[in-house]
C-alpha cells in the first residue's frame, strides 16, 4: 500500500501594491511551494482556532470563483489514527469537487494537513470498519497507520451520506447511501463497487442508513423527487403533505416504508461502527409538524417517541437545512443527541423498555453536522459560511469548535415547544405518543378542541387547476370567484358575477410578470400561495350591489406563457350576500365551522411515564369545553418521562406544550461582561463602526469603516492592513432597515404579514453615527440572525434568498452595545462597532495607528449578553374599532411578562394568544378595563405562546403594552 505523501496547508502573501492577489493557498496542486509568510498557528478564540478552517475552493490563490463550490460545510469528523480527520462538502457534486480530506494534529498549533487523495462531492458519511480496520470517510478508506486509499468518483458517482454495516457479509463489504437515493456495495479490500438500487424508496436528500436485527435502515427528509418514480420499488409520490421523506428498512430481499415523514439519522449503540450483526436497537430522529420524532426498533418493532424543538431552522419541506444531525458517543458512556437547536442527553441504553435517560442540555446556534470527543475536547463540526443566496458573504468557510460539554450548558436556553396534536382528527380512548418532559423547568400544555385555524383549502387557485396552499385567514373564511385556466398559451380570462348588496371585494392577482391594475384596485396585505410556491398580491375595491365585471390577465411572465387568471374573495358590506355566477365564472363558498356551543366538551387523561419502563398512570383530567381551550401547567414537582393524552370523545384537538427553562445567561457576570467590553456602549459617544465581509478575492476579512476607509484583517497574521477604496462592495453592503418603528413597537412587514417586536433602549430609535446597524443577515449556513433594537434573534429560512420565517423566530439576547455590523468569518462571529479606547483581550483586535479595530467570538458567545428582555405592544394610544385584531406581538422565549392596559372608555379587550407560530390563536383571557385606570397583569411565570393579539370590544383608544424581564 502506497503511503500518503501528506500536505500541509499554508496561507502566503504577496505584495500588498496588489489588492486584490494579497493571499495564496498552498494548495494540492502546488506541493513543493514554499510560502512566503505562513499562517498563524497560536490563535484560539472561543473555542476556535482560525486556521483550521476549511474552504471550497482551493486552486484560485484563496479566491472563490467557481461554480458549484458555493457551501463547504464539514461533513464528518472521525479520530483515527492519532489525528481528527474530517471531509467538508459542496452542495451538489456527486462527481467530485475540490473540497478536501483534512487531518488536524493532536498539536492544535500545528498546521492542517489536507490529502493528495481527496476527491471532495458531498460527503457526511463516515464508518469504522472492524474487521479490517479501517475508517471509512466519504469516498475514503483509511487504515490504522494513516494511509488513504479511495474509490474514484467516476467508479460511484454519489454523494456518501451514510455508511452502513453489510447484511451478509460485513467483513468484506459495506452499503454507501447517496444522498440521490441509491444503494451501493463496496468491497473495502478491493474497493470494487456495485449499485444495488437506484432509488428503491421516495422522498429526497438521504441521510441516514445503519443495519441492525437483520434489516438496513435508511432515511431521507426531503420530499423533491429525482428521476422518475418508477425507478422506487415501494411507495411513491406524496399522498398529502403530512408526507415528506422517508424512513424505509431492506431485509435483503424486500424494502418497506415505516413512515413516510422527514427523518435524519439511524444508528444505534453500536455507533460509528455502523450496526450490528446481532439485535441491539437501532435509533433515528426526523421531525414533522408537530415535534422531532425519536424512533426506536426493539425486537422487530418500531416504537415512537416525540420530543420538544427549540429552533425551526430545520423545518423546510425540501429538507436542506438539515446537514447531518446525530446521536453520537462523546466520552466514554455518555452519548449525546443533536437535533432542532438542542442538544439533548442520550441514554445508550434507549430501548422501548428502557427509555429513561434523555435529557436537554442547553440550545444553540451554531450548525453541527457532527461531534465528536477527541484529545479530551468535545469537538463540533459547523456548516458556517454559505453564498448560496447570501451575496454578503464572499466564499464558503466552516471551522470547528473546540470545548467541553459543561460549555454547552452556558449557550442557549434548555428550552422547546411541540406536541403530540395540532388540529389533528383523534379517536377516543386512542393515546398520544408519548411527549418528553424530564428535564424542563417549566411545563404548559396547550389543550384544544376544535380547529383554530383557517380549513384547509381543497379548491384550486383558478377553477380547474393549481391547488391553494395558503391564505390569510380573512379571505379563507370568505366566498371567491374565479374562472378556469385553459390553455397557459393564451391570456387569462377576466369574468363577472352579480352581488345583490354592496360589497368588498378582494383580488388575488398572479405576481409573475408584475400585471397592473387600474388605479381603483388598492394592495393589501392580504396573501394567497398556491401551486408550487406561486404567491399572489392581493388588491381590494368596493363595488355596489349589481354586476361585478374583473379584469383579464394578458401578462405574460415568460415567452408564450400567460399568467392565471385573478380569483375575487367576496366580503359583504350590508348583510347576507347573494352571488349569481356570470357565463364562465365559479362561485364557491368556503365551509361553514360547527359553533363552539354546538360541540361537546372533551376530558383529556393526562397520563404518565415515571419510570421510562412503559408503565403508565393517570396524573389528571383536564376537560376542554366544546371548541375551547386550556393551558394546562404541569405540577413543578412532576418527576416523570414521558406525558401522553387520552380524549374521551373523538375531536380535532392539539396538544402543544411550550416547556422552558428558569436558567439564562446572565449578562451581567464578570466573565460575560469582561467578553464584550470592548463593543461601543449606547452611551459612547465615538465608535470604530463600520461594514465587514469576508472576501471573495483571498480568505481576508474586509473592512469598511463608518468614515469610509478601507482595509483588509489578513487571515495570515490576524492584522489589518490599507486597502482600496471599493464602492461595488461598499454598495453591496450597504444597509437599509428592515423594520420601522412607531410608539408601540418595532414593526416588521413580511409576505403581507405585519409582526411586532419589543423595543430596548430609545437610543436605538435613531441611527448611530455611522448610520442604521445591520438588522439582518445570514452568519450560519442557511440561518439568519437578525440585531434589531437591541436584541439578537434568529430568524429561520424556508428557502435560500428569500425572507425568512419571521412567525418562527427566536430571541437570542439583548444588549446595549453599537453593534454597527456582524457576519461570519474563518469559523468566527465578527462583530463592528467597537470604543476607541478598548484593549486587545484575546476577543479585540486592533491597530492603534490606523485606528481600526473588531471584535471576534463564536456565534454562541451571543447567549452570553443577557437574557433577551424589552417592552412594547400592538397598541399605545392607537384607536382602534371595535373587534378590531391587533398585530401579532412576539411572546416566544421571554421569562417574566407584565401586561397593562389602558382603555379611553370602559371595555373588555381579549388577549389571545398563537401558541406555535402558524397562525394557531385561541382565546387566552378577556379583562375588563375601566377608563383611565390602568390594569397591570403579570402572567404565571410557566406561561408561554408563540406571539400574542388582542380585540376590544368597544371602539376606544388603547394601549397594550408588555414588559419583559
Amino acid at each position: 500500500m502506497k503511503r500518503s505523501i501528506l500536505l500541509t496547508l499554508f496561507v502566503c502573501f504577496v505584495a500588498e501594491s496588489c489588492p486584490h492577489l494579497t493571499a495564496a493557498e498552498n494548495d494540492v496542486a502546488h506541493p513543493g511551494i514554499t510560502p512566503s509568510e505562513s499562517v498563524r498557528t497560536d490563535i484560539h478564540i472561543s473555542g476556535i482556532y482560525p486556521h483550521l478552517t476549511t474552504y471550497g475552493v482551493y486552486s484560485q490563490n484563496g479566491s472563490h470563483e467557481k461554480d458549484g463550490h458555493n457551501e463547504c460545510g464539514i461533513g464528518a469528523i472521525v479520530p483515527w489514527a492519532g489525528k481528527l480527520w474530517m471531509v467538508n462538502y459542496a452542495p451538489h457534486m456527486p462527481r467530485g469537487s475540490e473540497h478536501k480530506l483534512f487531518s488536524v494534529d493532536a498539536d492544535l498549533t500545528k498546521p492542517m494537513t489536507i490529502h493528495p487523495e481527496s476527491v471532495g462531492g458531498t460527503p457526511a458519511g463516515r464508518m469504522i470498519h472492524k474487521e479490517s480496520n479501517q475508517l471509512l470517510i466519504a469516498h475514503h478508506l483509511i487504515d490504522a497507520g494513516g494511509n488513504v486509499r479511495t474509490i474514484k468518483p467516476a467508479d460511484m458517482p454519489i454523494r456518501v451520506t451514510a455508511i452502513a454495516r453489510h447484511l451478509t457479509d460485513p467483513a468484506n463489504l459495506v452499503y454507501y447511501i447517496d444522498m440521490e437515493g441509491s444503494i451501493w456495495e463496496a468491497n473495502v479490500h478491493t474497493l470494487a463497487v456495485k449499485r444495488l438500487f437506484k432509488k428503491p424508496v421516495p422522498g429526497w436528500h438521504g441521510k441516514g442508513g445503519y443495519t441492525s436485527q437483520g434489516r438496513l435502515v435508511i432515511s431521507n427528509n426531503g420530499e423533491l423527487h429525482v428521476g422518475n418514480y418508477s425507478d422506487v420499488l415501494v411507495g411513491g409520490k406524496a399522498k398529502n403533505e403530512e408526507e415528506r421523506g422517508v424512513l424505509a428498512e431492506y431485509d435483503g430481499s424486500q424494502w418497506k416504508i415505516v413512515e413516510r415523514r422527514q427523518y435524519t439519522e439511524v444508528t444505534g449503540p453500536k455507533g460509528i461502527t455502523g450496526g450490528s450483526d446481532g439485535n441491539e436497537p437501532i435509533w433515528t430522529m426526523g421531525w414533522d409538524r408537530r415535534s422531532v420524532r425519536l424512533k426506536v426498533l426493539d425486537d422487530g418493532q418500531w416504537q415512537t417517541y416525540l420530543l420538544p424543538k427549540a429552533a425551526y431552522c430545520n423545518d423546510a419541506s425540501h429538507g436542506w437545512y438539515t446537514e447531518w444531525p446525530r446521536i453520537r458517543e462523546i466520552t466514554g458512556g455518555r452519548w449525546m443527541m443533536d437535533m432542532h437547536g438542542m442538544f439533548y442527553d442520550f441514554p445508550k441504553t434507549f430501548s422501548a423498555t428502557n427509555s429513561a435517560g434523555i435529557r436537554p442540555i442547553g440550545s444553540h446556534l451554531r450548525y453541527v453536522p457532527d461531534f465528536c470527543q477527541w484529545n479530551g475536547k468535545l469537538v463540533l463540526a459547523t456548516d458556517e459560511t454559505s453564498i448560496q443566496g447570501n451575496p454578503l458573504a464572499g466564499q464558503p468557510q466552516s471551522n470547528l469548535w473546540f470545548g467541553t460539554y459543561a460549555d454547552l450548558k452556558s449557550w442557549g436556553p434548555a428550552s422547546g415547544y411541540g406536541g403530540p396534536w395540532i388540529e389533528d382528527n383523534v379517536a377516543a380512548g386512542v393515546a398520544s405518543d408519548p411527549f418528553l418532559i424530564a428535564g424542563f423547568d417549566r411545563r404548559l400544555v396547550h389543550l384544544a378542541v376544535g380547529r383554530k385555524t383557517a380549513p384547509a383549502i381543497s379548491a384550486f387557485r383558478a377553477a380547474d387547476q393549481q391547488k391553494i396552499n395558503t391564505i390569510s385567514k380573512e379571505l379563507a373564511q370568505l366566498p371567491r370567484v374565479t374562472v378556469a385556466r385553459g390553455d397557459w398559451h393564451q391570456p387569462a380570462a377576466g369574468f363577472e358575477f352579480a352581488v345583490d348588496v354592496p360589497v368588498t371585494v378582494f383580488l388575488a392577482v398572479d405576481r409573475r410578470g408584475s400585471p397592473k391594475l387600474p388605479s381603483t384596485w388598492k394592495r393589501t396585505n392580504h396573501t394567497v400561495t398556491w401551486g408550487k410556491g406561486f404567491e399572489d398580491t392581493v388588491y381590494s375595491r368596493d363595488f355596489p350591489a349589481g354586476r361585478v365585471t374583473i379584469p383579464d390577465n394578458p401578462t405574460e411572465h415568460t415567452p408564450g406563457s400567460f399568467g392565471m387568471p385573478h380569483t375575487a374573495f367576496i366580503k359583504s358590506r350590508g348583510g347576507q350576500v347573494t352571488i349569481d355566477a356570470i357565463e364562465s365564472s365559479v362561485v364557491t363558498r368556503p365551509e361553514t365551522p360547527k359553533l363552539a356551543s354546538e360541540q361537546p366538551s372533551v376530558v383529556f387523561t393526562l397520563q404518565v411515564d415515571r419510570q421510562g419502563n412503559g408503565e403508565w398512570i393517570d396524573l389528571e383530567n383536564v376537560t376542554v369545553p366544546g371548541g375551547g381551550y386550556v393551558a394546562h401547567p404541569l405540577p413543578s414537582n412532576l418527576e416523570a418521562q414521558w406525558l401522553r393524552l387520552i380524549p374521551n370523545r373523538d375531536c380535532i384537538a392539539t396538544a402543544f406544550l411550550h416547556q422552558t427553562t428558569s436558567q439564562y445567561a446572565n449578562g451581567d457576570l464578570p466573565e460575560n461582561r469582561s467578553l464584550f467590553a470592548g463593543i461601543a456602549d449606547l452611551d459612547d459617544e465615538q465608535t470604530i463602526g463600520g461594514l465587514v465581509y469576508s472576501a471573495k478575492r483571498n480568505r481576508n476579512l474586509r473592512f469598511i469603516t463608518g468614515d469610509d476607509r478601507y482595509y483588509e484583517f489578513s487571515k495570515s497574521r490576524f492584522e489589518f492592513q490599507a486597502d482600496a477604496t471599493d464602492e461595488k462592495l461598499k454598495n453591496l453592503l450597504a444597509i437599509t432597515p428592515e423594520f420601522s418603528l412607531d410608539e408601540a413597537s418595532v414593526i416588521i412587514q413580511s409576505r403581507g404579514q405585519r409582526y411586532r417586536l419589543p423595543k430596548g433602549p430609545a437610543a436605538f430609535d435613531k441611527p448611530f453615527a455611522s448610520g442604521w446597524p445591520r438588522a439582518l443577515r445570514e452568519v450560519e449556513s442557511e440561518r439568519e440572525l437578525a440585531n434589531i433594537h437591541g436584541t439578537f434573534y434568529e430568524t429561520p429560512l424556508i428557502t435560500n434568498g428569500a425572507p425568512p420565517a419571521w412567525n418562527l423566530i427566536r430571541p437570542i439576547s439583548s444588549h446595549t452595545k453599537q453593534i454597527t455590523d456582524f457576519c461570519s468569518w474563518n469559523g468566527l462571529l465578527v462583530l463592528s462597532g467597537i470604543k476607541p479606547d478598548a484593549a486587545e483581550d484575546g476577543h479585540l483586535f486592533r491597530d492603534q495607528k490606523l485606528g481600526v479595530a473588531l471584535w471576534f467570538g463564536g456565534i454562541d458567545d451571543l447567549w452570553k449578553l443577557g437574557k433577551p428582555v424589552g417592552t412594547g405592544g400592538p397598541w399605545k394610544e392607537t384607536s382602534v374599532s371595535a373587534g378590531e385584531e391587533s398585530d401579532p406581538y412576539l411572546m416566544t422565549g421571554y421569562d417574566r411578562k407584565t401586561l397593562t392596559l389602558k382603555s379611553s372608555v370602559a371595555t373588555t379587550i381579549t388577549a389571545e394568544v398563537d401558541i406555535n407560530g402558524e397562525g394557531l390563536w385561541v382565546p387566552y383571557d378577556a379583562f375588563s378595563v375601566q377608563p383611565r385606570a390602568p390594569l397591570s397583569y403579570e402572567f404565571p411565570q410557566e406561561f408561554s405562546a408563540s406571539w400574542i393579539r388582542f380585540r376590544s370590544r368597544v371602539p376606544a383608544v388603547v394601549s397594550a403594552i408588555l414588559e419583559y424581564e
